[in-house]
């Protein structure tokens, strides 16, 4: 396999016409196989991504995390993209039936009462469980969404382009536009939804006078969403949607007032500052559901030899909530 990379792998034309010939109960089965056949011929990649979330998540900063949350990561991961392989290629009406079905979605009212304002709202998330159907439940429940994206393969793209219009999505693609910051205050401006990224570690331009600690790291932190925000005044909500299984999940949604209160912040922090923040906090409590490992490694050296500190998977903490029961329709 050389060194072709996981994304291109899976997204091959052969796998994805193995995909949509058996369907998608079937599918998950040849993508988790195809997923660990790639992953043991990239046995450095493998270590790297066990070494990262060792590394942040022990407190010792020495040894390797247990095998059973290792095995649950890598799950995380192939488990992102069966749901990046579902949303692209399944038709809207039935991946609309699915996510009202599968997915708790009470939070939806609060961003319902953020948009009264008039002034839009950003909804900042990271790559935290089923971030692919964020956009698609927001936009099948009657809120007009713009969302920053990235794509890459132009398979992929091409094919959520095509998805994005019948779902009623805005994308503003940065490998295609000129000033994403300029067009996404404009969405903001018309009272839209933007949905935005706070950890595309790879893609951050970081300020040379705030700093931050993410997951024991020293970096510059990303001006970005800071830079949107005071030129739109828009609201604030940090969002994700907790996976339990591939047929389970919950929307969760955070004002900055809630997330400064459960960090416990004793002065004021930039709201790019505070998502960040609170995205680490969730990730230190459910490291399966970030996939972001790999990335993680080119950040800068540990603040010290030991790791955050935090011991992994507590439960009841953000992001999670309860188990849903499911009363479903």
């Amino acid at each position: 396999m050389g060194r072709l990379k996981l994304s291109t792998f899976l997204q091959m034309r052969v796998n994805v016409f193995l995909y949509l010939t058996f369907g998608w109960k079937t599918a998950k089965l040849i993508l988790f196989f195809l997923g660990k056949l790639y992953f043991f011929f990239h046995k450095k990649e493998k270590k790297r991504i066990i070494g990262a979330a060792s590394s942040a998540l022990l407190p010792d900063g020495s040894g390797r995390i247990p095998r059973r949350l290792a095995k649950e990561i890598f799950n995380g991961i192939l488990s992102h993209y069966y749901e990046k392989m579902f949303i692209a290629f399944e038709t809207p009406e039935k991946a609309a039936h699915f996510l009202n079905r599968h997915v708790q979605k009470d939070d939806l009212a609060i961003l319902h009462r953020k948009l009264l304002a008039g002034k839009g709202v950003i909804i900042v998330t990271g790559h935290y469980g089923a971030i692919e159907y964020i956009p698609c439940l927001l936009a099948v429940n009657d809120f007009p969404v713009t969302m920053i994206a990235r794509f890459n393969s132009r398979k992929l793209r091409d094919k959520v382009h095509a998805q994005a219009v019948h779902y009623g999505i805005k994308l503003i693609d940065v490998t295609e536009e000129g000033n994403v910051v300029k067009r996404a205050i404009g969405e903001l401006r018309l009272n839209r939804v933007l949905i935005t990224e706070c950890d595309e570690i790879e893609e951050w331009r970081p300020s040379r006078k705030e700093k931050i600690s993410f997951l024991g790291r020293m970096t510059g932190l990303d001006r970005t969403i800071n830079v949107i925000h005071r030129r739109s005044g828009a609201e604030v909500l940090f969002g994700v949607i907790h996976r339990y299984d591939l047929n389970h999940y919950a929307l969760r949604m955070y004002s900055y007032e809630k997330m400064a209160e459960i960090l416990g912040h004793l002065e004021h922090r930039s709201v790019g500052e505070t998502v960040l923040k609170f995205l680490e906090l969730c990730i230190l409590s459910n490291p399966d559901q970030w996939y972001q490992w790999k990335e993680y490694a080119m950040m800068a050296a540990p603040l010290s030899k030991g790791g955050t500190g935090h011991i992994p998977r507590r439960p009841g903490m953000p992001c999670e909530g309860p188990v849903p029961g499911y009363a479903l329709p």
